[in-house]
C-alpha cells in the first residue's frame, strides 16, 4: 500500500524467527515484486519499518544491504536519504549468471554453443511472423554497422543480436539471450583485435550476412534464415576463438 506522499505503507506482523534480516528483505522483495510497493517509492523511515517489523537497526539494515545488493533499493544517505524502490533490471539477472558461469569455469566455447541453441529459432519465429515494426528495427541497424568501422562495428554487430532477442517474442528467452550477450561481447573484445585487415574482413562480412539474413526475415523464409544465422555464430565463433588462449568465462575478467 503506497502514502498519499510517495512513502510506502508496509502492513506486516513483527517477525520473531532466526534469520531475521533475510526474513526482512523477503517480505519487501515480494512486496515489490507484486507491485504492493511501486518503482521510484521511498521505503518508510527506519524507526517505522524497525517498530514494524520488531526488529532492531542493525538488522533492517543489514536487510537493506541485501536489497541494495540486488539493485531493488537505492539507499541515499543524510539528513534526507532513505531507500528508494528500484525496478528488477534484466542486466542484474545477467550479471549475476554470468557470475555462476564463471565460478563454474564455464568455456566460452560453450557460451558460444548455448547462443546459436537459442539464437537460430528466435530468427525462424521473426521470419514467421514478418512484423513490420521488428524489420524496421534491424534494418536501422544494419544501415548504422555498414556505415561503421573498428570497434564501432563491432557495438553495431552486438548490437543486431541483441535485436533478433529482444523482438522474438519470449521474455524469458530474451534474459537468458542478454546473459549470454554480456559474456560474447567482452570475447568480443578481448579475444580478438578490433582494427587490422583480418577485423576489417570480419566486420564487412558480419554486416553483410546481417543484411542477408534481414532479406530473409523479410521474405519470410525461415528455413534458410535459421540455415544462413545457424552458420553466421559458428563462423563467429571460429574467428573469435581461433588461437585464443583464454578458455573460461572467468578469463574475460582478469
Amino acid at each position: 500500500m503506497i502514502g498519499n506522499e510517495g512513502s510506502a505503507t508496509v502492513e506486516v506482523d513483527s517477525l520473531r524467527e532466526p534469520k531475521m534480516a533475510e526474513r526482512v528483505a523477503t517480505v519487501l522483495r515480494k512486496m515489490m515484486v507484486r507491485g504492493e510497493i511501486a518503482e521510484g517509492t521511498m521505503l518508510p523511515p527506519e524507526s517505522e519499518l524497525i517498530e514494524r517489523f520488531g526488529v532492531s537497526r542493525p538488522t533492517l539494515r543489514e536487510a537493506f544491504r541485501v536489497l541494495e545488493s540486488e539493485s531493488l533499493i537505492k539507499i541515499r544517505r543524510g539528513v534526507h536519504g532513505g531507500a528508494r524502490v528500484n525496478r528488477p533490471r534484466r542486466q542484474t539477472l545477467a550479471r549475476y549468471a554470468g557470475l555462476i558461469l564463471e565460478y563454474d569455469g564455464v568455456t566460452v566455447r560453450d557460451v558460444y554453443a548455448a547462443r546459436a541453441a537459442i539464437e537460430t529459432p528466435m530468427v525462424v519465429q521473426l521470419a514467421k511472423d514478418r512484423d513490420p515494426a521488428a524489420l524496421e528495427q534491424l534494418a536501422q541497424i544494419v544501415a548504422r554497422e555498414a556505415e561503421l568501422e573498428g570497434s564501432d562495428a563491432v557495438d553495431a554487430g552486438t548490437e543486431f543480436h541483441a535485436a533478433i532477442a529482444k523482438l522474438s517474442g519470449n521474455q524469458t528467452l530474451q534474459m537468458i539471450s542478454e546473459m549470454l550477450h554480456h559474456i560474447i561481447e567482452k570475447a568480443n573484445r578481448s579475444l580478438q583485435p578490433s582494427t587490422g585487415p583480418a577485423a576489417e574482413q570480419a566486420t564487412r562480412r558480419a554486416s553483410k550476412t546481417h543484411r542477408m539474413v534481414l532479406e530473409l526475415i523479410r521474405a519470410g523464409d525461415s528455413e534458410k534464415a535459421a540455415e544462413l544465422w545457424d552458420r553466421h555464430l559458428r563462423k563467429a565463433e571460429e574467428y573469435v576463438l581461433s588461437g585464443a588462449e583464454l578458455s573460461t568465462v572467468v578469463d574475460l575478467l582478469q
